[in-house]
């Protein structure tokens, strides 16, 4: 759990923590239930597919969080992957948190093809097709892992790849959306569909 926000050369510039306390998230789930009780309440992270820790703290706030009675309604993958991401961290992390029973919402697919951030980077037929196999595989669990009273749904983090948001992050190439920059259907796209079948 991040007490502090810091900024570039490590200095605190909001100590979340230390103005309200140890269970500062319980409490912002307590004052959104507060404001709106009919609001759909999800905690959101991204690295729960990679990092077996993370998850296991995500999993026991979520549980912690329903004993207490904190309302909350889902979990949230934000599932900023690529083709390289083992496919045995996703399915834990999709299991892992559809055992906790509330809703279940890939948040922010896109599955990049450029993990390596190489500047010389060149889409390519086999990468095209890691891709497709990656997006089907995603969308495929999703499906067979969560119950289907718990799928909330799966929302891509963007639509096309002239518009994507890693090229500026990671200042290179990539093409991680099911669109590409002209809004042609990628192989993506067909993996996202065959993997609802």
């Amino acid at each position: 759990m991040r007490k502090d926000s810091l900024n570039t050369v490590g200095k605190t510039l909001f100590n979340v923590g230390r103005i309200l306390g140890n269970d500062y998230v319980a409490r912002m789930f307590q004052y959104a239930h507060r404001i709106d009780p009919n609001a759909k309440l999800f905690y959101n992270d991204y690295g729960q597919e990679t990092r077996p820790a993370k998850l296991a703290a995500i999993v026991k706030l979520a549980n912690d969080f329903k004993r207490r009675g904190i309302p909350i309604d889902g979990l949230g993958l934000q599932m900023h992957i690529s083709i390289d991401t083992p496919n045995e961290g996703i399915e834990n992390a999709i299991h892992k948190l559809a055992e906790t029973g509330l809703l279940i919402h890939i948040s922010e697919l896109d599955i990049a093809l450029n993990p390596g951030k190489k500047k010389d980077f060149a889409v390519t037929p086999g990468l095209l097709e890691k891709q497709y196999q990656k997006y089907k595989f995603v969308v495929s669990t999703y499906k067979k892992r969560v119950p289907a009273s718990q799928q909330f749904g799966i929302t891509l983090w963007g639509v096309d790849d002239g518009t994507s948001w890693i090229p500026g992050f990671c200042q290179c190439l990539d093409a991680a959306l099911p669109f590409d920059a002209s809004f042609g259907k990628k192989r993506a796209y067909q993996g996202f569909l065959d993997g609802l079948k």
